[in-house]
């Protein structure tokens, strides 16, 4: 994804838009995209495109600086959009090309399907933070699946068990375990549920495992 992304302003605001664009017509058919990761998408997506149309030809250093950090935080998500949800069986090649995104190498990698599941625990770390310690369920070891690119933690602050995974709020990958996640202050002596499923390294998903929660420290 080195030269994918364009780097020139007016180029990576049209590759921005046309990626948000698209997802926003087929999210309804995307089922592995939460609505939270599109969100965010939109925001970075707007900020940008804000602090864009501020900067003509004769703009401030402090303009052009504004302009280049909205375009840095953009450019972080997008590539992580398209890693973890474009990169994905249910986005055909056509929609890929249509992106500007190189369509999926489907000789290269065998691995269409998912079938282990997460097992975790939840440990009290610090004020304010949680940390996931998860590993191959019925597995010894803490090593994830080889070739897989880690777990997926969603979590959402709830006194009782979200009833669907689109009511989780956060989402991260953790490539590797122990994982630890950090609350706000307000946030300390709230209870918070967490679910998790291995990604492979074609973004493709597991099943979630069953809900476990703990109290915010």
């Amino acid at each position: 994804m080195g030269n994918l992304i364009p780097q020139n302003a007016a180029a990576f605001l049209k590759f921005a838009q046309n990626i948000h664009q698209l997802v926003d017509t087929h999210l309804g058919d995307w089922s592995h995209i939460p609505n939270t990761a599109f969100d965010e998408l939109t925001r970075v997506t707007n900020a940008f495109e804000g602090e864009y149309r501020k900067t003509p030809t004769d703009s401030t250093r402090a303009q052009l600086a504004r302009r280049n950090a909205a375009q840095r935080e953009c450019e972080k998500q997008l590539r992580y959009f398209i890693r973890f949800y474009l990169r994905n069986p249910a986005v055909t090649d056509d929609i890929l090309i249509e992106m500007g995104i190189p369509p999926i190498d489907h000789v290269r990698t065998a691995h269409t399907t998912v079938n282990e599941m997460v097992d975790f625990v939840i440990k009290l770390r610090s004020e304010n933070e949680l940390v996931i310690d998860f590993k191959v369920r019925g597995s010894s070891g803490k090593a994830k699946p080889s070739g897989y690119d880690g777990a997926v933690i969603i979590w959402c602050r709830s006194d009782e068990e979200p009833a669907t995974l689109n009511s989780y709020e956060g989402h991260s990958l953790a490539s590797r375990t122990p994982y630890a996640v950090k609350f706000d202050t307000h946030d300390s002596g709230k209870r918070v549920w967490f679910r998790m499923a291995w990604q492979n390294a074609r973004g493709i998903l597991g099943d979630y495992c069953e809900a476990k929660s703990a109290v915010v420290p």
